[in-house]
């Protein structure tokens, strides 16, 4: 049987592949069928197939359910291009990444597994003692997964690269809850083997999935189109959020070329003066304002486009390759259309304000986010302003009053 051979034609095969996978067709007969038409694949043009089926409107959060069976199918056929040799180099931010992987991977193949072998063999506290404190660290893949998040999917956004974020986010979530399944399981008195070994083997099969697909899929595509200064914005994001199983890695600074004329510092403009309805300050003063401020600010443009990030990162983390991207990009796919119905409601003038509560567990805070329209004098929509705020501390002053 002759192989795909044009690109039209590889396209179409790799879509009826995964279209017979979303069918519910058996992995045996899909890893065939991309036999008989594939020596090899390239990355992109599995991304490629995947943002096919859901322009077609496939749901994202179907393709991730099966996310790992695509990898299984696609797995040692990937063509790997040679690895960019900045990412060897100390504190580059792939580096620290496939650092974190490693110590995670030996955490759960070294440590993990073996102790809950032992454990199952020999019932002794102490094996389970291990296994509890594994699963812990485990959990902390959660700042891995949030750097991901916060930084690499806009960059791939920036750039056109949606549907592999789109699928990531979500398995992503699917994971840490997984690992707080098998912890819950693991601090009873006395756990139940079979139910915690499942557990345990089900999660750590969903991290190891995943290290694979962020190396062998994720970074690469990024490789392909982000620039020195994208890389840049992603180490300075690094210390918003924190490292995984590492201790913080060493800085890293890119050979960026040099400008003719660069652009004019904040602190060169200090006699530039900004007059207001009631005063006026100077672009210094106001950034130094807008950096105090005991929140966080985002401007949304007229666009939907991310204009705007001021105030506290340690509320929201956020990244500079965001800046410019569409708004809804910023939010997994489960919420993106009650955020595009908030803004299509805004833009209509039929609601001029949202707020909503978030209780992050845990990190034992409340933050309350707020939406506003904005428009000019002449009532012409400009975009809104999200405001997020952490609220722990006032409503638990709020609850003594109340009780008081």
């Amino acid at each position: 049987m002759t192989k795909a051979q044009t690109s039209k034609e590889r396209q179409a095969a790799i879509v009826k592949i995964l279209q017979y996978i979303q069918s519910g067709g058996d992995f045996d007969t899909a890893k065939k069928m991309f036999q008989e038409e594939f020596d090899q694949v390239d990355v992109a043009e599995i991304t490629a197939a995947e943002r096919q089926l859901i322009a077609g409107g496939l749901d994202p959060s179907k393709i991730q359910a099966l996310c790992d069976i695509h990898a299984d199918v696609f797995k040692g056929s990937i063509k790997q291009p040679a690895e960019n040799p900045d990412f060897a180099k100390p504190g580059h931010p792939v580096k620290t990444f496939k650092l974190e992987n490693v110590v995670i991977k030996s955490l759960i193949n070294d440590y993990l597994l073996p102790n809950l072998k032992k454990w199952q063999q020999t019932g002794d506290n102490d094996q389970l003692a291990k296994v509890r404190q594994a699963l812990a660290d485990l959990a902390t893949i959660d700042k891995h997964y949030a750097r991901k998040e916060t930084s690499l999917f806009p960059l791939m956004n920036k750039y056109g690269i949606t549907a592999p974020p789109e699928v990531m986010w979500g398995a992503d979530d699917d994971i840490c809850g997984e690992i707080k399944a098998a912890r819950k399981l693991a601090a009873a008195e006395k756990p139940a083997a079979e139910k915690l070994s499942t557990a345990v083997q089900q999660a750590s099969q969903a991290v190891l999935g995943m290290i694979f697909k962020e190396e062998a899929i994720m970074i690469p595509m990024i490789d392909e189109v982000a620039s020195q200064a994208d890389w840049y914005n992603v180490k300075q994001e690094e210390q918003q959020i924190g490292y995984t199983l590492i201790n913080p890695p060493m800085n890293w600074r890119p050979k960026l070329p040099q400008k003719a004329a660069g652009p004019v510092s904040i602190s060169d403009l200090s006699a530039l003066f900004i007059n207001f309805k009631e005063g006026k300050l100077n672009l210094q003063q106001l950034q130094a304002i807008l950096d105090r401020l005991p929140f966080a600010l985002t401007f949304v443009d007229a666009d939907d486009k991310v204009a705007y990030f001021g105030g506290g990162a340690e509320i929201f983390p956020h990244s500079k390759n965001a800046l410019g991207n569409l708004v809804f990009y910023c939010h997994p796919a489960e919420v993106r259309p009650k955020i595009k119905q908030m803004f299509k409601q805004m833009h209509a003038g039929e609601k001029q304000e949202f707020d909503f509560f978030i209780n992050q567990h845990k990190k034992k805070r409340q933050l309350y986010l707020r939406y506003y329209a904005v428009h000019d004098q002449q009532g012409k929509y400009l975009g809104c302003l999200e405001v997020a705020q952490d609220v722990t501390t006032i409503c638990k002053w709020a609850n003594k009053l109340k009780n008081n």
